[in-house]
């Protein structure tokens, strides 16, 4: 009787075994979109306003807000129209670099965010600036 019970429980247990298949893939894992931060001003002061990484953050900055944000509270100090181009730690802009609020010279050091930069145009220097914001 024994025997009986002990062949009953080995077959049991071999029928609770994982059957052997191919390996199954799972595909690659997924990855979150890289970001970036573009500064924009609200409520008066210079503010990260977290964007996607597909264009530079000049880029995105020289833009201004999208509708979203615009209706969240976010302007730009920056000119309307201006260029931005950056090489290493200097920005070059396309309107008197004397001219620009404090805010909107804070909103382009902080998104270029590559340490102290040197803000230059309209034959004007101004910097090293550095970014006070968070």
């Amino acid at each position: 009787m024994k025997r009986l019970v002990v062949l009953a429980t080995v077959l049991l247990a071999t029928g609770c075994g994982v059957r052997p298949s191919a390996v199954i893939l799972g595909g690659p894992a997924p990855t979150a979109a890289a970001m970036i931060s573009v500064y924009f001003v609200s409520d008066g002061r210079v503010t990260p306003v977290p964007r996607p990484d597909s264009a530079s953050g000049l880029a995105q900055l020289a833009v201004g807000p999208t509708t979203g944000e615009r209706e969240q509270g976010y302007t730009t100090e920056v000119p309307a129209g201006a260029v931005l181009d950056a090489a290493g730690s200097t920005v070059t802009v396309s309107v008197d670099v004397t001219s620009l609020s404090t805010n909107a010279a804070t909103q382009i050091a902080c998104t270029t965010a590559a340490g102290p930069v040197t803000l230059v145009g309209g034959g004007q220097r101004r910097g090293p600036l550095t970014c006070p914001v968070g």
